[in-house]
């Protein structure tokens, strides 16, 4: 049923009809009640579109997860039997996150997953239609910015995690992020003191800005130390547990070995463990794992993964919350925070000094 219909129902104009639903205080009690009445009576359900003309919001935000693979390159998700959500360490939590703030604020969230750029044109549409009030981005990459940046342009309500917070000096949004950097310097300077001074590492894609932040950790914190890392011992990887499984092998099919890996997260490290057994070897006896996320699997690996823990619950709500004040404000917010990284000693790294 369209408004001008539920009008001509109940003897008022159209702009009545829409005054009532936007409860504005002009509208007399009796009238209010005869509109509301009808609306009731025949399930009538105002257009997104219309309500957004009216002023009123959706109460409805996005969680946009990224990850594009480049012009014709089939994301892996789609020729396999893996998803990107439910065995997504990252990904997993901070949707769970992220609705069960939403919902406390009486919002509604609705997830939408870009892996390509066809996709980034229906996340478009989205915001064209004026379904949502505005949206949570997740895990950008430079191609992808641009089109972001146009949205927050157009006054659209933005916050983005894991996307370069440079970005906040030319275009206003709220930037939440991990705190990798001083993770990945934690996670090495403890191997350092167990006495490692070859370390290899297993980055995700380094086209995120948690990846390559985490390796710039590791390369400064090794020089800063007098150490380098050698081209031998670094694997690009993708944050999937087979990228963990082929960087081990890469990385152990070296004359000079590293003494331990940094695996840039605990998904990977999964396949780390795999690859390390299938070779013969021993954690922490014959090389030394230390991950990044503290992912609930992290304590049950055999040995129990020594990792960095951040959280996911801290960004998560922390940008939702946000955003969904944003909204309420009718103001784009340009606020940057990082959370904290904290070293979680396990038993996957062993004390090389005494060797």
């Amino acid at each position: 049923m369209r408004s001008e219909d539920l009008a001509k129902l109940v003897g008022v104009s159209r702009s009545t009809i829409t005054r009532v639903i936007n409860n504005y205080p002009d509208i007399p009690q009796a009238t209010r009640d005869k509109v509301l009445e009808a609306i009731k009576e025949h399930n009538y359900a105002p257009n997104a579109s219309a309500r957004k003309l009216a002023g009123a919001t959706n109460k409805m935000i996005a969680i946009v997860l990224l990850d594009v693979k480049d012009d014709g390159v089939t994301h892996h998700v789609k020729m396999t039997d893996d998803t990107l959500i439910s065995n997504n360490s990252y990904f997993s939590p901070v949707i769970n996150f992220v609705t069960d703030q939403a919902n406390k604020m009486d919002y509604y969230v609705i997830i939408s997953i870009a892996y390509s750029k066809d996709d980034l044109k229906k996340v478009k549409r989205i915001f064209d239609q004026k379904m949502i009030d505005g949206a949570i981005f997740i895990g950008t990459q430079e191609p992808e910015n641009e089109m972001i940046f146009d949205l927050i342009k157009q006054g659209h309500n933005i916050a983005l995690i894991d996307t370069n917070e440079v970005h906040s000096k030319s275009h206003d949004a709220i930037y939440i992020n991990l705190n990798n950097y001083e993770g990945s310097v934690k996670a090495v300077n403890y191997l350092i003191e167990l006495g490692h001074k070859s370390i290899g590492i297993i980055t995700g894609n380094l086209k995120k800005l948690s990846a390559q932040e985490r390796l710039d950790g590791l390369k400064e914190t090794l020089q800063h130390n007098g150490l380098e890392l050698s081209s031998h011992h670094l694997f690009q990887g993708d944050f999937t547990e087979d990228s963990g499984y082929e960087g081990v092998k890469h990385i152990l099919d070296t004359p000079n070995k590293p003494t331990a890996i940094f695996v840039s997260n605990d998904t990977m490290a999964i396949g780390a463990y795999k690859a390390i057994a299938e070779l013969g070897l021993n954690i922490p006896e014959d090389i030394s794992i230390i991950g990044f996320d503290n992912s609930f699997i992290s304590s049950y690996l055999t040995p129990p993964l020594t990792t960095i823990d951040i959280s996911f619950a801290d960004i998560a709500k922390r940008a939702t919350t946000l955003l969904i004040e944003s909204i309420e404000q009718k103001k784009q917010f340009n606020i940057v925070e990082k959370s904290k990284a904290t070293l979680i000693k396990r038993e996957s790294c062993k004390d090389i000094r005494k060797d």
